[in-house]
């Protein structure tokens, strides 16, 4: 699949200077910091549907109290 990703001018020099040190496409690092960040991005977002659903009540959430009492590990 190809994307076009636009850059701003600073982090396109900066990116071109790694690859051009390194003999790589510009390409192989965008995807390699892809694959190394797509998993807190998706963390992210569930965190986020989350919340959606605990504010309006659709989620049902417990208290710290809660889990201390039904783990037995309050005081």
């Amino acid at each position: 699949m190809t994307t076009t990703v636009r850059l701003p001018a600073e982090l396109e020099v900066r990116l071109s200077r790694v690859a051009q040190g390194t003999g790589r496409p510009k390409s192989y690092y965008l995807r390699s910091l892809l694959e190394e960040n797509i998993e807190r991005l998706e963390w992210e977002l569930s965190l986020g549907q989350k919340v959606a659903e605990i504010r309006p009540g659709r989620r049902h959430t417990y208290s710290l109290e809660e889990i201390e009492r039904e783990l037995d590990l309050a005081d």
